[in-house]
């Protein structure tokens, strides 16, 4: 069966336009924490973008704790001036940095959980 890791950015627009009479839906524990309840449920409340050239962290459910648990390429990382073609090289560059640092977790995670093996 094939699968695929996909990273979104989740958001709740209750309360954004005319539904101040509107219930919280049932299934929502609070309309401040969007996350897999609402595209469970398809909440019209409900909209998601692209995580894109992002590096994360997730919990037991596959939730993000906090801000403190990814970054994504973009605000001071781009060069200041706008230069395509420099943009396309720094994500790539980024991308490979993301790549060697996902690398290093695990061993490092290896090492001091003490399950490396020696060869």
């Amino acid at each position: 069966m094939p699968y695929n890791h996909v990273l979104l950015e989740v958001y709740c627009s209750y309360g954004t336009n005319d539904e101040a009479n509107e219930i919280v839906p049932e299934f929502c524990p609070s309309v401040t924490e969007p996350g897999y309840h609402c595209l469970e449920n398809n909440c019209k409340h409900c909209g998601h973008t692209y995580a894109d050239y992002e590096i994360a962290y997730a919990d037991k459910q596959g939730l993000v704790p906090d801000a403190d648990f990814w970054i994504g390429f973009g605000g001071n990382m781009q060069p200041e001036v706008y230069d395509e073609e420099k943009i396309k090289n720094l994500k790539e560059l980024w991308k490979e940095i993301c790549k060697q640092k996902i690398s290093e977790a695990y061993e490092e995670y290896m090492s001091k959980s003490g399950r490396l093996k020696n060869t």
